[in-house]
C-alpha cells in the first residue's frame, strides 16, 4: 500500500511537470510540430534553432492528438518505444539554445465534449467530407488528405474506413483545439508548421488563421540534406510558379549546368529528392509500334492531390480520371492513332481499388503499360509523336528530352512555356490531331530542373545521412528506451535481424 502511494505521488509530480505552463509572454516563433517522424520534428528543430540564433524569442510545442499519420508500429510500443520520449530529447536540446519549451495543458471538459460531438458526424463521401468545419475551421480538407494518403485511394469508401476517420476527426479537432490555446496565450508573430496538407497539420493551420497570426510552412528540399520553408504551401501551384521563375532569375551563371544535371540524372534512375521509381524498367525497353501515329500519356499519383482545395485550379478536366477517358474515347475513331497509358511506377504501392481502374482501362488502339512493367518510361516519351499528362514530371522531362508536351491539368511547371497548355477541350483536339506539332523550345524546361536541384537550404543543425535517418546536433534521437538501443547494436541483434 505504501508503495502504491508513492507511485501515485510520484506520477503526480510528473504529470504538474508535463502539464506546467510558462508565464504568459509575447514570442516571435512558435513552432508547432505534430509529427515526430525523422526528418520533420528534427526539421522543426532546426528552423527553431536558426530562429533563436537570430535573436528571435522562440517557442517549441508537440501536439501529439494520437494522429494515425504519425501512429508508432505496435511492435515498436511493445519494447517501449514512446513519441514523447523522442519529443523530451530534442527538448532537452533546444532547451539548451535559448528555445522555450511549450507544455501542452488539459483541454476543459466542454471542449472535449465539442470534440466527441464532432467527431459523430458522418459524411458519406470525400467531397462531403472536404466541407466539414468544426467550429468555423476547414479541417475536412486535412481529414480527407490524410485519408486519402493513408488508405492510398483517391476516392475512399468512407463506410470501409468509419473508423480510420473517426481518429482523424478526432485528432484534428484535439489538435485544432491545442493549437488554438497555445496561439491565442502566446501571441506569436509567426507560427511554423509542417506541410499544411495532413490533418493534424491543417488543424494547426487553421488555427493561425482565425487568430490571425503569418504561417510559415516547412517542408523537404531538394534531397535529403536540404529543407524547405515558404509562406505559402508548396501545393500552391501559383506560388511555386512564381518560385520557380524566381530562383532561375537568381541563379549565377551555373544555372543551366545544374539544370541540366536535374534532367541528365532523372533518366539516369536518380530519384534525386526522393525514392526512385524506375527501378524495374529496362533502359532502352518500349513496345514496338502498332499505327503511324503515337501519343503516350504519363499518368499521375492522384491521392496527394484530390484533397488540395482551390490551391490547384484544373483548366480542361476536374479529374485526371475524366482527363484518361476522353483521351480513350477519342482515340478509338482513329485510324492511324495509337494511344499508350504509361501508369505511375507510384502505383504498385497504392490500394487495390486504384490499381485495378488503370488496369481494367480499355478501347481501340489502347495499350495500358501497368506499374511494374519494365518498359523505360524514358524511352517510350521518346517514340512518342505526342507526349501528354495531367501535372506528371514527365510531361517537363519530355519537353526536355525534345518532344511535343501537352499538359492537361494544373502543374508547378505550367507557364513556363515547355508544354502546350490548352484552354479548352476544342483547343487541344487540335493539338492532338496536329501531325506536325513542333516541339516546343526545351531550354523553357530548364528553370524547372534549376528548381528541382536547389529548393531550400542545407542542414546546419540536423545531419541527415539518408530521406529518413540522420542525427540532430549530434544526437541521433529515438523513440526508444536505451536497453534496446543498446540491444540494436550488438552483433547478436545483427545476426537474428539478417536471418528473419
Amino acid at each position: 500500500m505504501i508503495q502504491m502511494d508513492k507511485i501515485r505521488i510520484k506520477n503526480l509530480f510528473k504529470n504538474r511537470k508535463n502539464h506546467q505552463v510558462k508565464p504568459v509572454s509575447e514570442i516571435d516563433i512558435l513552432v508547432i510540430e505534430s509529427f515526430s517522424f525523422t526528418p520533420h520534428l528534427e526539421t522543426a528543430g532546426e528552423i527553431a534553432v536558426r530562429q533563436a540564433r537570430l535573436g528571435k524569442k522562440t517557442a517549441f510545442s508537440y501536439i501529439d492528438a494520437n494522429n494515425p499519420d504519425d501512429a508508432l508500429p505496435f511492435k515498436n510500443i511493445l519494447f517501449g518505444a514512446s513519441k514523447r520520449r523522442k519529443f523530451e530529447e530534442i527538448s532537452k536540446i533546444l532547451s539548451k539554445h535559448n528555445i522555450d519549451i511549450i507544455k501542452l495543458i488539459p483541454l476543459p471538459e466542454s471542449i472535449i465534449n465539442d470534440i466527441k460531438s464532432f467527431t459523430l458526424i458522418q459524411p458519406q463521401n470525400v467531397e462531403e467530407l472536404k466541407t466539414l468545419t468544426y467550429k468555423d475551421a476547414r479541417l475536412g480538407l486535412g481529414i480527407a488528405s490524410s485519408l486519402i494518403s493513408h488508405t492510398k485511394e483517391p476516392y475512399p469508401d468512407l463506410n470501409l474506413h468509419r473508423s480510420l476517420l473517426k481518429q482523424y476527426m478526432k485528432a484534428s479537432a484535439f489538435t485544432y483545439e491545442y493549437a488554438y490555446q497555445l496561439i491565442k496565450r502566446y501571441k506569436p508573430t509567426k507560427i511554423v508548421v509542417f506541410n499544411g496538407r495532413f490533418a493534424c497539420a491543417k488543424s494547426i493551420v487553421e488555427a493561425g488563421l482565425q487568430l490571425g497570426v503569418s504561417i510559415l510552412f516547412h517542408e523537404r528540399g531538394a534531397d535529403y540534406r536540404r529543407f524547405s520553408i515558404h509562406p505559402q504551401q508548396c501545393h500552391d501551384f501559383a506560388y511555386v510558379r512564381k518560385f520557380i521563375r524566381e530562383s532561375w532569375q537568381q541563379g549565377d551563371q551555373n544555372r543551366e549546368i545544374v539544370a541540366r544535371n536535374f534532367f541528365e540524372r532523372k533518366k539516369q534512375g536518380d530519384g534525386i529528392s526522393w525514392k526512385s521509381f524506375t527501378d524495374a524498367q529496362n533502359m532502352g525497353y518500349v513496345p514496338k509500334r502498332k499505327l503511324p501515329r503515337r501519343l503516350v500519356y504519363f499518368s499521375s499519383s492522384d491521392d496527394e492531390f484530390t484533397s488540395i482545395g482551390e490551391l490547384i485550379q484544373q483548366p480542361l478536366f476536374p479529374s485526371q480520371r475524366e482527363a484518361v477517358n476522353f483521351l480513350i474515347r477519342w482515340v478509338s475513331f482513329k485510324t492511324d492513332t495509337e494511344l499508350i497509358i504509361r501508369v505511375h511506377p507510384h502505383l504498385r504501392e497504392k490500394a487495390k481499388t486504384e490499381r485495378d481502374w488503370w488496369n481494367n482501362l480499355s478501347g481501340s488502339n489502347l495499350l495500358t503499360i501497368p506499374a511494374d512493367s519494365a518498359v523505360d518510361s524514358y524511352a517510350l516519351a521518346d517514340s512518342a509523336d505526342i507526349v501528354l499528362s495531367y501535372g506528371s514530371t514527365m510531361g517537363v522531362e519530355s519537353a526536355y528530352l525534345g518532344k511535343p508536351s501537352i499538359l492537361m491539368g494544373d502543374s508547378d511547371y505550367r507557364g513556363l512555356g515547355c508544354s502546350y497548355e490548352p484552354g479548352s477541350v476544342s483547343e487541344l483536339i487540335q493539338l492532338i490531331e496536329n501531325k506536325n506539332l513542333p516541339s516546343l523550345p526545351s531550354e523553357n524546361a530548364l528553370p524547372y530542373g534549376f528548381y528541382a536541384m536547389t529548393m531550400g537550404e542545407l542542414y546546419n543543425f540536423y545531419e541527415p545521412t539518408s530521406l529518413f535517418d540522420g542525427s540532430f546536433m549530434g544526437v541521433k534521437l529515438s523513440y526508444e528506451r536505451q536497453w534496446v538501443r543498446g540491444l540494436k547494436r550488438t552483433q547478436l541483434f545483427k545476426w537474428i535481424k539478417n536471418r528473419v
